[in-house]
């Protein structure tokens, strides 16, 4: 299979037909942290879920932050996950800062959305202390869906952890090992598709890869290049080899150490890979141009937004 070639032109007139073809009015969105426990014990381990309510509204994209903060009890984050979110692009992972207390995030949906308790991710949380935790959505950007970036006001909500003293003699609670221990399945089959761009990776030849797990979530992926050494990598990677006969072998792991593999250019079936899966695919791509664009144009925080 060629190397599809996605040039500007071709954005815009992509874009023109899947999101100026589907005019969204803005309204409002809610974005708020929910947890199937409000009260854990010190050296428990809870799974706290971000999630977004369109409110009425045609969304996709949400750009923010997410604050653990305490009074006198303490938490670690510990690990994230993407299983059953609703956002399929990830310009910027859920990833910690530094100090530990603070998670940012870049997440989009292909065509926007209007449901109400849509999952964002998941944020796996370790009580180190017991006090009051507060999980705060916060610096929240939520984009709507009318090909013009136009930005939506947020209401956020806290979210309250309180954590109580161990009892003597209790094994602590682990919600998320439960979650990761009872997964055999791996993570659902895709393809990879090739691409390139000049406002991409100096204009560098990529592939993109993204697959689908709903039960621990992706966890990442070894990109083999002409049968060299694995390295890790994220759905996008840039070709070493730039003549457009490179080879990849793509394993993508879930947090339970399942895996699926997806070879490029795809092993022949007779019937070849379906245009119209290819298609869905360059329309991802291009929709993480369109948020990266938008991102940083209309974002106003003193802080870049990442290539993708």
């Amino acid at each position: 299979m060629k190397s599809i070639q996605i040039t500007s032109l071709g954005i815009i007139a992509t874009l023109a037909l899947i999101i100026g073809l589907n005019p969204a009015h803005a309204s409002a969105a809610t974005v708020y942290v929910e947890s199937s426990r409000s009260t854990i014990s010190v050296g428990d381990t809870a799974v706290v879920a971000i999630r977004v309510s369109a409110d009425g509204a045609v969304l996709n994209t949400v750009d923010g932050e997410v604050s653990i903060s305490h009074t006198s009890g303490d938490a670690k984050v510990t690990e994230f996950s993407l299983a059953n979110s609703s956002f399929g692009l990830w310009p910027r992972t859920p990833s910690l800062s530094t100090d530990g207390h603070t998670v940012s995030f870049v997440g989009g949906v292909p065509g926007g959305f209007s449901i109400e308790g849509a999952t964002l991710f998941k944020i796996i949380v370790q009580a180190t202390k017991q006090g009051t935790i507060t999980i705060r959505p916060q610096n929240m950007s939520v984009f709507a869906n009318d090909g013009n970036g136009t930005k939506i006001p947020p209401q956020l909500k806290d979210f309250t952890l309180t954590v109580v003293p161990a009892k003597t003699g209790s094994i602590a609670i682990n919600d998320w090992s439960n979650t990761v221990a009872t997964d055999t399945v791996p993570p659902a089959p895709f393809i990879i598709v090739p691409g390139q761009d000049q406002s991409l990776f100096a204009g560098k030849k990529f592939a993109f890869f993204s697959a689908v797990d709903n039960q621990s979530g992706i966890d990442h992926y070894d990109v083999s290049e002409n049968g060299g050494p694995a390295v890790r990598s994220g759905s996008m990677y840039v070709f070493q080899d730039q003549s457009g006969n490179a080879v990849l072998n793509v394993v993508a792991y879930d947090k339970a150490g399942n895996k699926t593999i997806a070879m490029y250019p795809a092993a022949s079936t007779g019937n070849g890979i379906a245009w119209s899966s290819i298609i869905v695919v360059v329309l991802v791509l291009v929709v993480i141009y369109f948020i990266y664009k938008v991102l940083r144009a209309k974002s106003k925080k003193n802080k870049n937004v990442p290539t993708v």
